[in-house]
């Protein structure tokens, strides 16, 4: 596997593996990644569509048909701890729902612990380069996939919530003297969700907002945080701290979903479950903000 993925970097692209869906594959880096981590052990996709050891971060394109698109894409940051990345659950289900509104769904797949030996504030820190390269990468190439560079958002459950909101508050500009014409892209997304955003079981949030922070959209449940997952006083608290700041915020509570509320389950989306319908209460609130 090892192999497989340190060849991609010179081929550029390579199809997913049998059991998962298959789908264009672009490494974040076209060589070794920043921080590599050396004789790490292979990466491991369990047949429960689990991820785990990633030590190569990349993007997993699912673009909806040429004459449905948008020109939005969101860039899923799947959730697991730090440690896992729940794949199917957080990015093939997304991208079922997201397709068929024309709305691109880009999966991230950012690095885990193990194998990186990091506390808390490391793997937050290692993640969100992965997290910036990926809307450099997809600002970079927008036209070519279809998508409007101005309509870049991320969304994360759980741990990946943690790292959106972690982008959201510390974007940069780019490098404009970057002989890598994708580092001198902006790494601010133009929207961020947080579904059932989690650090740690923290009530309190530990990110600092900006005034240029992009909008962000919340998805919560009231039953969250009872049983381990993520406190709802959270995410309350970065609405609080955007709401200071003037920066566009909108968070939808729910009494059902406990921490997997943002879950875009198929029996949840075909019988109606109300947390599975917050796909189409973003879009409804992202057309608000351009008027």
């Amino acid at each position: 596997m090892r192999l497989l993925l340190l060849l991609s970097f010179f081929l550029g692209t390579f199809r997913a593996d049998p059991g998962l869906r298959a789908a264009e594959i672009i490494p974040l880096w076209p060589d070794k990644p920043p921080q590599f981590l050396e004789n790490a052990p292979a990466e491991i996709r369990e047949e429960r569509g689990s991820i785990r050891n990633v030590t190569v971060p990349s993007l997993t394109l699912f673009l909806p048909p040429a004459d449905k698109r948008t020109g939005m894409a969101i860039i899923v940051c799947a959730g697991g701890g730090y440690g896992a990345l729940d794949w199917k659950t957080h990015v093939e289900y997304a991208a079922d729902v997201f397709n068929p509104k024309g709305v691109a769904i880009i999966g991230l797949k950012y690095r885990l612990r193990p194998p990186h030996k990091l506390d808390n504030a490391g793997i937050q820190a290692l993640t969100l380069i992965d997290a910036k390269r990926a809307v450099r990468l997809v600002r970079h190439r927008a036209a070519e996939w279809g998508i409007n560079p101005k309509q870049i958002g991320i969304a994360g459950y759980s741990a990946g919530g943690n790292l959106s909101m972690n982008l959201a508050a510390n974007f940069d500009a780019g490098d404009p003297s970057s002989t890598d014409p994708i580092e001198r892209e902006s790494s601010r997304p133009d929207f961020a969700v947080g579904l059932a955003t989690w650090h740690w079981r923290q009530k309190e949030s530990p990110f600092t907002f900006k005034k240029d922070t992009p909008p962000v959209f919340l998805v919560h449940a009231t039953n969250d945080g009872i049983k381990g997952g993520a406190p709802i006083e959270m995410p309350k608290d970065i609405k609080a701290d955007l709401e200071a700041l003037g920066v566009p915020v909108r968070m939808e509570i729910f009494d059902q979903g406990a921490h997997g509320v943002g879950n875009l389950i198929p029996q949840r989306v075909k019988h109606g479950f109300p947390p599975a319908k917050w796909p189409e209460l973003l879009l409804e609130w992202l057309a608000t903000l351009k008027r």
